[in-house]
């Protein structure tokens, strides 16, 4: 018998064109974890997105939380999650997060990770959106934490030394001449990165993510040729619901992600970079693909 999994959705939808990244988790939903307990929360989307998430929920038997607007923040829906799961044992300890814009192709409930933390290790990286240095995390697209509660422990003791400790919270702070980015989880992993598991390619096959699935239009035409075109490709085959042709999109993803950035793994590979990257003022907040 495979242990309690509760799984967390957030959704918004702000743009009726982009519903398709909103609804797509629902495509495979069961799939991938057929007997966990899973909770949507609609972040106060627009009414006609809301009735349809709202079908697509009862449909994929999920409890939903509908938020007022203005709605809440991606970082502190991770953390309410948690600290709520952490707060009742009896639910279970496993929590795993779901992006809205993802495709899940088997049944991921047996996983298991020797780590707090699990999910896509994005290194460090020249980020010539966002005009800066991104900083390493999880991406919490696909985020498995093996126990809330030790979590919540961790957390909470490194508040204990460090009082404004804000573990999820995406903020952009200039160092020098270099601005550094921490997405959301940044600060989590740079705190306790030993705790933390990166995603191998047998973990990766249980899934495919095509980013920003509900802020695609804020994102088109910003990045470089390559990439820009795989995203375009990426969300056409979404928007038109070719499942099949998504499956093992990841792979030809991390392909061209690592030809259009720069991995930064020592002082002298940021000391490399041009004035054109990491020295400007950041242009925003997103998720980077």
């Amino acid at each position: 018998m495979t242990k309690p999994i509760n799984v967390f959705i957030l959704t918004y939808c702000r743009n009726p064109e982009l519903f398709y990244g909103t609804a797509l988790v629902f495509k495979t939903l069961r799939t991938g974890f057929p007997n966990a307990r899973i909770r949507v929360v609609d972040n106060a989307s627009l009414p006609e997105a809301r009735s349809e998430i709202a079908r697509l929920a009862r449909e994929t038997e999920c409890a939903l939380e509908l938020l007022p607007a203005p709605g809440t923040t991606h970082h502190a829906f991770i953390e309410r999650s948690l600290y709520e799961l952490a707060a009742t044992p009896e639910l279970g300890d496993t929590a795993v997060f779901l992006d809205p814009d993802v495709c899940l192709w088997r049944d991921c409930e047996h996983l298991e990770f020797d780590a707090l933390l699990a999910g896509l290790l994005l290194e460090a990286h020249n980020d010539e959106v966002m005009q800066c240095v991104t900083m390493p995390r999880l991406h919490t697209s696909f985020l498995w934490v093996t126990h809330a509660g030790r979590l919540v422990e961790e957390i909470e003791k490194l508040r204990r030394a460090h009082f404004d400790f804000q573990p999820f919270l995406p903020f952009s702070v200039k160092l020098g001449d270099l601005w550094l980015r921490y997405d959301t989880g940044a600060s989590l992993y740079a705190a306790i990165p030993d705790a933390c598991a990166g995603f191998d390619e047998s973990h990766m096959d249980y899934y495919d993510h095509i980013y920003a699935g509900s802020h695609f239009d804020l994102w088109r035409g910003k990045h470089p040729g390559e990439l820009r075109n795989f995203m375009e490709t990426a969300h056409q085959l979404a928007r038109t619901g070719d499942l099949k042709s998504l499956k093992g999109l990841w792979r030809r993803q991390a392909e061209v992600w690592h030809q259009s950035v720069r991995i930064l793994k020592t002082p002298a590979d940021v000391a490399g970079l041009s004035d054109t990257t990491a020295h400007q003022t950041p242009l925003g907040r997103g998720h980077p693909p």
